[in-house]
This record gives C-alpha cells, sequence and structure tokens, in this order.
C-alpha cells in the first residue's frame, strides 16, 4: 500500500470548508474563427479554482487497502462501506466496515450472505466492486458472484453482522453492480458503465428489459470543426455505474480512465437527467482521480467517495477512502468543491498572480536591472489587429506584479494582412546579456492562412522600449518564438523545435535551420518549445496534450534534456501537469520556476498568470514538488 505521511486533514465531515464563488471567465469578444470552437478555457469545464484554505482530500478510512469502494450513511449519520479487498487477508465475499463517526471503524469480515449457489464462506467467490446501499432500515448489498451473476443481498442496516439474503441471478456477464432505491422504495439495478434496469418489489426479478443510459443524442446535432476532439457521446463513464438523487434530478456517475497527465487517471464522470433514464446531459468530469464513483450525504451537501489505483502517479494516496465534498458550478452541474483539492502536485494548490485580465502563453525574463518582466497572450485568445498589441508587466520578486503598460503596436511590421483577421499570440520577452538589451518575439495567426513569428529588439536596452523590429518583416513562418542566448551566440526557437543560430544583425540566420527532436525523432512538444541550460544540460521544454485531447485532457509541460544544443534529447518526459506553453526560468536566488495559464479542465486556474516551482534534481531531470513540499 502507498502512503504519504505529508497528508493534511481535510475539513470535510464537519462540512466546514466554504467555497468561494468561481472566477468568471468572461471573454471580451467572440473567437475570430473556429480554431476554439470546442476549447475548455472557460468555467464550464474547469474543475475549480482552490479556496485560499483549500487542503488535499485525506483518508478517513484506511484499515486495509480497498479499490472499488461504496460507501453508504445510515439513519443515525453513521457509516457502512465496504469494497474489493486487495493484498493480504481475507478475500472472498463482502468485507463490511462500519463507523459512528468516519474516524474510528469497525470491521464485520465477511457479510454473512446465502443464497441459491452460495455457499457461506465460501473462499472461492470472490466477490469483485460489490456496493452497499442503506435503504430505512434496510441494508443492501450488491455485487455479482464468481458465476458473472448480478445478484442483490439484504439485511438489516442495524445489523451488519447478520445474516443477507441473496436474490436469484438478476443479469448475467455483470460488472460493477450497485444499487439505487428511489424515494417512492423503488429499486434499480446498475451495472457496468451504464446499464440499467428496473426492479420488481423485493429486489428479486427484474421489472423490465435492461437498458443503456447515455447522453441525450440530440445534444450532438452540431458537429464540432473537422480535426477537433468530439465529445463523448456514447457513454457517462465505462465502469463503475451508479445513481442518486439530488432535489429533482437524477444523476448518473461512472468513471473512465482517460489518460490524463500521462498517467492513468480513473476519473469520475456525472450526467444529469428528470427521471432514471434521462434524458441525460453530455457527461462533465467530476471528480479527478476519483475512481469509481460512490456519492454520499454528508453534513452541507453531497461528497464523492476518493480512492484511487495505485497506477495513477498523481493521485494523493492510493487503495484507501477520502471524500471529496461536492458543489454546484455556476451553470448547475456537481464537481469537486473549492475547498478540496484531488491532485498530488504543487500545481493543484497553486493561484494565478494576475487576476484582472485573461492571459495565455505567459513569458518571464529576469531583466539585466534585477527585475522580472512578464508578457502574454492577452484579450482572451489575443488581440485582433489593429487591437492591442504586447503589455508588459513588471515584479521585483516573482509575487507582486505591476503593469507597465502596452511595450508594441502593430503599426510598422512591414506586412500586408489584407482583409484577414489576425491575432497576436505568445509574445516571448528576453533579456539578452550579450547584447544588453531586450528581445520580443511573437506570432500572428492569420486564418486560412496560418501563423508566422516576428522578432524585435528594444532600440533603450530597457524592457519598456521603444522595440524596432530586426527586419522589414516576419522573421519566420511558424508560431511560438524562443529567443535562447548560448555560450557562442544567440539561437531562435519556434515552432515544434526549429532553431537557427541569428547572425550579428539578427535579422536572419547563420549556417543551416536545425530541427530538435528526440533520441526517437519525435518532437519535445508540438508547440510551445522553450530551452534553459542548467550545469551544461539543455533542457528542450515544450508543450502536449494528453487524455481526451480538449474535451477532458491535459495540456502538460514535457521536456527532454542533452549535452548538446542540437540533440538529440532524451525520450520527452512529463515535467509540469497543466504546464503547457510556458517559460522555464533561474530566479534571483537560483530556483527554478515555469510559467503556466490553465489550459485543460483540470487546471486549477483558467486564462491566468501562474508560477509553478520546478525542481532540476539530478542532471537530466524536470520534476514539481509533491503537494506537500511546495514552496512559496
Amino acid at each position: 500500500m502507498r502512503m504519504r505521511p505529508r497528508m493534511l486533514t481535510l475539513c470535510l465531515l464537519s462540512a466546514l470548508c466554504v467555497a468561494p464563488p468561481v472566477l468568471a471567465q468572461d471573454l471580451k469578444k467572440a473567437v475570430a474563427d473556429d480554431i476554439f470552437a470546442d476549447h475548455p478555457s472557460m468555467d464550464r469545464n474547469a474543475v475549480v479554482m482552490p479556496a485560499p484554505d483549500a487542503k488535499p482530500v485525506a483518508p478517513f478510512f484506511s484499515e486495509r487497502a480497498i479499490g472499488d469502494a461504496s460507501v453508504a450513511r445510515t439513519a443515525d449519520g453513521g457509516w457502512i462501506l465496504t469494497g474489493t479487498t486487495l493484498r493480504s487477508g481475507v478475500r472472498h465475499g463482502i468485507e463490511l466496515w462500519t463507523s459512528k463517526d468516519g474516524k474510528t471503524w469497525k470491521g464485520w469480515g465477511p457479510a454473512k450472505v446465502s443464497g441459491n449457489g452460495i455457499v457461506l464462506d465460501d473462499v472461492s467467490e470472490r466477490y469483485l466492486a460489490p456496493s452497499v446501499t442503506v435503504a430505512g432500515e434496510r441494508l443492501h448489498l450488491a455485487f455479482s458472484d464468481k458465476t458473472g451473476c448480478a445478484r442483490v443481498a439484504t439485511g438489516l442496516a442495524a445489523n451488519p453482522g447478520g445474516s443477507f439474503a441473496a436474490s436469484p441471478c438478476l443479469v448475467e456477464d455483470a460488472s460493477d453492480v450497485s444499487l439505487f432505491v428511489d424515494r417512492d422504495g423503488t429499486g434499480y439495478l446498475l451495472w457496468g458503465g451504464g446499464n440499467i434496469a428496473k426492479l420488481q418489489p423485493g429486489f428479486a426479478q427484474l421489472a423490465e428489459a435492461p437498458r443503456f443510459l447515455k447522453p441525450d443524442q440530440a445534444l450532438f446535432a452540431r458537429h464540432p470543426p473537422v480535426g477537433k476532439d468530439w465529445p463523448v457521446r456514447t457513454r457517462i463513464g465505462r465502469s463503475g455505474a451508479t445513481m442518486f438523487r439530488d432535489g429533482d434530478r437524477y444523476v448518473l456517475a461512472a468513471s473512465e480512465v482517460t489518460g490524463r497527465m500521462r498517467t492513468a487517471t480513473e476519473d469520475l464522470f456525472m450526467a444529469e437527467g428528470p427521471t432514471p433514464y434521462g434524458p441525460f446531459g453530455m457527461r462533465m468530469l467530476a471528480v479527478p482521480h476519483a475512481g469509481r464513483g460512490s456519492i454520499v450525504r454528508i453534513e452541507g451537501g453531497l461528497a464523492a467517495a476518493y480512492n484511487p489505483k495505485c497506477d495513477d502517479g498523481f493521485a494523493l494516496f492510493c487503495e484507501q477512502v477520502g471524500l471529496v465534498p461536492l458543489e454546484r458550478a455556476p451553470d448547475g452541474r456537481l464537481r469537486q468543491a473549492a475547498s478540496v483539492i484531488t491532485e498530488d502536485s504543487a500545481v493543484a494548490a497553486r493561484k494565478p498572480l494576475i487576476t484582472s485580465e485573461t492571459m495565455r502563453d505567459p513569458s518571464v525574463t529576469l531583466g539585466g536591472d534585477g527585475f522580472y518582466y512578464l508578457v502574454g497572450t492577452l484579450d482572451g485568445y489575443g488581440y485582433h489587429k489593429p487591437d492591442g498589441g504586447v503589455k508588459l508587466w513588471r515584479s521585483a520578486d516573482l509575487k507582486k506584479w505591476d503593469e507597465v503598460g502596452f511595450i508594441w503596436r502593430w503599426e510598422g511590421m512591414g506586412y500586408d494582412f489584407g482583409k484577414n483577421i489576425a491575432e497576436l499570440w505568445a509574445p516571448e520577452i528576453k533579456w539578452v546579456a550579450r547584447d544588453r538589451t531586450y528581445y520580443l518575439a511573437f506570432s500572428v495567426m492569420e486564418r486560412s492562412v496560418g501563423g508566422k513569428t516576428w522578432l524585435y529588439r528594444s532600440t533603450s536596452g530597457q524592457a519598456e522600449g521603444p522595440y524596432a523590429n530586426v527586419t522589414k518583416s516576419y522573421l519566420v513562418k511558424g508560431i511560438d518564438g524562443f529567443p535562447f542566448e548560448d555560450d557562442d551566440g544567440l539561437y531562435f526557437l519556434w515552432g515544434g523545435g526549429s532553431i537557427g543560430r541569428l547572425n550579428a544583425a539578427r535579422n536572419g540566420f547563420e549556417g543551416s535551420v536545425r530541427q530538435l527532436v528526440d533520441v526517437d525523432g519525435d518532437h519535445v512538444g508540438y508547440e510551445g518549445n522553450g530551452l534553459i541550460k542548467v550545469n551544461g544540460v539543455y533542457f528542450l521544454t515544450g508543450a502536449e496534450w494528453h487524455g481526451p485531447l480538449r474535451t477532458h485532457g491535459t495540456y502538460d509541460m514535457m521536456y527532454g534534456t542533452s549535452k548538446s544544443l542540437f540533440g538529440p534529447y532524451s525520450q520527452r518526459r512529463m515535467g509540469a501537469p497543466h504546464g503547457g506553453h510556458g517559460t522555464a526560468f533561474a530566479d534571483k536566488q537560483g530556483r527554478y520556476w515555469y510559467t503556466m495559464f490553465g489550459n485543460d479542465p483540470t487546471a486549477p486556474w483558467r486564462m491566468k498568470f501562474g508560477l509553478v516551482p520546478i525542481d532540476i534534481g539530478d542532471p537530466a531531470s524536470i520534476g514539481v514538488p509533491r503537494i506537500g513540499t511546495a514552496r512559496e
């Protein structure tokens, strides 16, 4: 069992953690075209920004290793828990634990289940993913027996150590069986990723043919743009389907391993409808890393069981059980509350540093005057020509940032965009010591044309400029320009790894343009590349999507290392989850940071500038501190 002693206590059972209002992401204008029509940088797809006093979810059950946890409450406020028992000890039947306060647990051993074909204490009866449901005085255990038959066993909630009478086989070849009992006493059997069937009174027989629950297909009448991920229309999740009722809404929850963060994240998804059969809305990610869904009532609302598998490299713990309080987002859907953190990385607990306006692709440089300077893509998805330009911020300590104002506007670019809509993207500012001045690179994306990148130089040697174009037009075709100063000169990196050494005039390249790739010939980040050099080792960073791309994936910072500027670089590895397109830099104390703006559904904030601490340990690794060791 993996345990992490740095876990903090979650003020959960007392429900004292109150979530503040969520920051609105009101874009000032419509997107120029359909490039971002399905982009998730908006509150409706965000999980939630942590509250100032947010704490990591902590285990409230750790009596033994357990998976597929199912939790229920009794009428007197007590707790009943079961799941797939793992590792050592008894592993047959359905083990039960109870608690009066959610702190001290009593184990009852395998439940005394009897029924046709079931032999009490038969060690060959290995039940996977059983569930518990309390309905009045009754305690129901739903499970799949060793032959794959779904059954419901019924006993008394007041006597979990007593006998349970099992139904006959209700459904064959079933897994992840659960029971939902509505307010009128009607029972519904659920299994797999969303199968459902109403039960006869007594829960010993189906009352109807099974059906499969999925989002209302009418919601998909409008197709996403070509080349974009399609929203999932065939399911809510792949396993662990369970149902509960919140007011007049029926909520279907199910889990799925999505592959976010380049690890086996098993996330909990939810969808709601007016009846147990729907029609259901689109599925929404409700609790990252939660594992199989189990929803209970706590003081003040609802909570989801948090029971990750050890395959998830960013879960706070594994094979133990915690509870994640839920809240209603501004659009009405359920999601994890702002009072809790569900991811074990320094990123998950951090806050944005500038909230006055939207920002993407932030770039920070430590200037020759000892100040830090910041630029980024503004006005939602970039200023449209002729509006705006590049705005500068300055900081002495990386905490308080003062707005300097616009340091570049569209005039005098030496390029005619005609009637094309042109958006200003990804400005990059860099202090170059050998030239004793600052360089400003930025890209312009034209509809139906593509992107080009310009390079400007401060003629005053000050970050405020004024800036002059190093050429009479754009420097390169492609986007995401990045100046990099090495021992032998100034280089320019752009696109997915193109690099060339700038000439003395900085208006062209000396020698050929090279392509930076890893040992397998692949790019290290398909966009947003940057470079730092630490102790003779080059670190090439870049942005990649993992998981279901823009619908529920993560936009992560990847990196590779090499002792040669031109590589080949090591196979790309995860550097900063949710980091995406940003800039790595060293502060005045020699500590390293990565800029981040929040571009995916599980990032802790959306389209705002923030900083993530990164550790550069051995000569070839970048890592983000875990949540208990993050520095300020």
